[in-house]
């Protein structure tokens, strides 16, 4: 697949989610077995009170995203993989006046089982918010929802976001 492919089946699958919408998720970059995902500043986002920027399950949630996303990337053809297992290390608490990013790569394809790690940051590469590992389940004969999968994949029918 081409990058604007890659591109496109990750941003269509990203629109298709009414939370992904809501929280602004961006697409920032997509290529074969990665991408990188932006969450914008986002005041209603932030905990007040408490000494954290981001709840933890808008975390939890980023992370997912970007780990599901990563598996669109590295699949010839759309699958709906669930998430088996999603485990996530915080390691700094983020500021709250700067985007966060979160780069995910599927590393490793079996019959049964995909595996994806990512990595939690601002402006800082190396000075990530959180590191997680996921795992990712293929049904067996590659479950698919036709119609979701045409939105997906961008097919005649689609009706793209």
């Amino acid at each position: 697949m081409t990058p604007d492919e890659y591109a496109g089946r990750c941003t269509r699958f990203l629109q298709a989610q009414p939370h992904m919408r809501k929280l602004g998720v961006e697409l920032v970059d997509a290529e074969a077995s990665r991408v990188t995902l932006r969450l914008p500043v986002n005041p209603e986002l932030v905990s007040g009170g408490l000494e954290t920027y981001l709840h933890g399950g808008v975390l939890t949630t980023l992370v997912d995203a970007a780990s599901s996303v990563s598996t669109l990337c590295a699949l010839e053809a759309f699958e709906l993989c669930p998430t088996l297992d999603l485990r996530i290390d915080h390691m700094r608490i983020p500021s709250e006046t700067r985007p966060v990013y979160v780069d995910a790569e599927c590393y490793r394809i079996t019959r049964s089982v995909l595996f994806t790690r990512a990595s939690v940051y601002q402006d800082d590469k190396s000075r990530p918010v959180a590191n997680a590992v996921a795992t990712f389940m293929r049904p067996e004969g590659g479950a698919v929802i036709s119609d979701f999968q045409q939105l997906i994949e961008g097919g005649d029918d689609a009706a793209t976001a």
